[in-house]
């Protein structure tokens, strides 16, 4: 029966490296592990899920728990046995390629199997993201290049396990994508001395068109140049570049009205895959504060990658956020309307 198979184990994996694309400049890390990976969509709630309340032994270690006490707990935070960095190794073979070094963890977002973010509560959430603004502080004392925290929800996003979960994974080396990110902002507060953040929220607010919600200390927008369907910016009013500097109001402000985006898109789109991405500053550099403010992107899997997309880098979307954004707004509101404050 398969309820009497014992719990599974998470964990296993082999090391990973960097391979530098020579045609494009992009990076590849190639992660072989990551195969290995355990996955429960097919499966119900029975008992053998390791993120699950009785589990814990079938995880790493844990690095945090919320609350302190060991049961019961709202939020664990371990490293992730599947990584796609890892402890610094040595040189690679050939090819330019190099050891994907850093630190990579899983954050369980409740104790409950079948816990949706779109339902939770303001102060879940909270817990949260206080947990995630905790470990990057940590990690950030090792001096990595980067710190990034995403959530994917639904197969086509990634998933592999149904359990409420997030990512954090430091990395040693920043990749070209996130410095690319990183010197757009740069130039554009050398050539204005503005904070590109502050400007791209202040040209949303003037056009109202693609703005969501903007109240309660968090402008939510879908950005001009979106790049799927119904991509989405939350912006709080916070000068820190990144998750670990982040305020307790700007992380409140977050968590009020994160689960009503995501109930009005599942409204909207019937619960599609996604995934959510705080996007943030580099860690090493300390006038990241004046040009970078720490935000989340919100990227639902509604189209796919075609030849057009491969071939050229572009991005195709067939919906104009001058008529999705609307669409939103008018879901999110009515979320906010049946489930109240």
């Amino acid at each position: 029966m398969p309820g009497d198979r014992p719990p599974r184990r998470y964990g296993g994996g082999m090391a990973a490296e960097i391979r530098p694309d020579p045609e494009t400049g992009d990076w590849h890390i190639v992660a072989p592990g990551r195969a290995a990976r355990p996955s429960d969509h097919a499966e119900p709630a029975d008992g053998r899920c390791p993120f699950c309340p009785g589990n814990e032994a079938l995880t790493p270690p844990e690095v945090l728990r919320h609350p302190a006490a060991p049961q019961p707990w709202r939020v664990r935070v371990f490293p992730n046995r599947y990584a796609v960095v890892g402890p610094a190794a040595g040189p690679a073979a050939d090819g330019g390629a190099r050891a994907a070094t850093g630190a990579h963890e899983v954050v369980v977002e409740s104790p409950r199997h079948d816990a949706e973010l779109r339902t939770a509560r303001p102060g879940d959430v909270l817990a949260v993201l206080a947990a995630m603004r905790d470990r990057c502080r940590a990690l950030a004392a090792a001096g990595p290049a980067a710190i990034v925290v995403f959530r994917n929800h639904g197969v086509a996003a990634g998933t592999s396990l149904r359990h409420p979960h997030s990512q954090i994974v430091a990395l040693d080396d920043a990749p070209p994508g996130l410095v690319r990110r990183w010197d757009n902002a740069r130039r554009h507060f050398d050539g204005t001395g503005r904070c590109l953040h502050d400007d791209l929220a202040a040209a949303e607010r003037a056009a109202g068109t693609r703005v969501v919600h903007d109240a309660g200390g968090v402008l939510v927008y879908q950005p001009r140049a979106a790049g799927v369907p119904h991509e989405t910016v939350l912006l709080p009013d916070d000068r820190s570049p990144g998750l670990a500097g982040a305020s307790d109001d700007a992380l409140a402000a977050v968590a009020g009205v994160l689960p009503g985006v995501l109930a009005g898109l599942a409204a909207v789109r019937d619960d599609p895959a996604y995934n959510l991405v705080v996007h943030a500053g580099p860690v090493r550099d300390g006038t990241a504060r004046d040009w970078y403010r720490w935000h989340v992107g919100l990227y639902p899997r509604l189209t796919r990658r075609a030849g057009l997309e491969i071939a050229t880098g572009l991005s195709v979307n067939p919906a104009a956020p001058e008529q999705t954004a609307p669409e939103l707004r008018r879901a999110v509101l009515a979320a906010s309307t049946t489930t109240g404050p």
